[in-house]
């Protein structure tokens, strides 16, 4: 079972960008569906040209055709074989490539304080 935290995030930055809201919503339906229990989980659902495993115990994956990027922190609870993702930030590839290019990818929070 996966559980995203904060999902609300996520769907705001749709209403934000509403060409992309079905998308998301589909997108969030896979993840919600799935059952990971390590990192390379993540990447055989959504292929490895989709998925950035990063440091840090996160990974950013790719949305609505590589136009949007999302960073979570992940944590398996193998115990009880579950899930979470913690939203870290979301934005377009362009607004990605300028922290990946700082290397803030690994631990930036843009919802810290929400």
């Amino acid at each position: 079972m996966i559980r995203i935290v904060a999902t609300k995030n996520i769907f705001d930055y749709g209403k934000k960008h509403p060409k992309f809201k079905e998308r998301i919503k589909t997108w969030v339906s896979l993840i919600e569906g799935s059952s990971w229990e390590k990192p390379q989980d993540i990447v055989d659902t959504f292929g490895a040209k989709a998925t950035d495993i990063l440091k840090n115990q996160r990974v950013c994956i790719d949305v609505g055709g590589n136009h949007i990027r999302v960073i979570f922190k992940y944590q398996f609870i193998k115990k009880i074989k579950k899930t979470n993702l913690y939203v870290k930030w979301i934005g377009s590839h362009a607004e990605y490539d300028k922290i990946n290019n700082s290397g803030l990818q690994h631990t930036i929070d843009m919802f810290k304080n929400k």
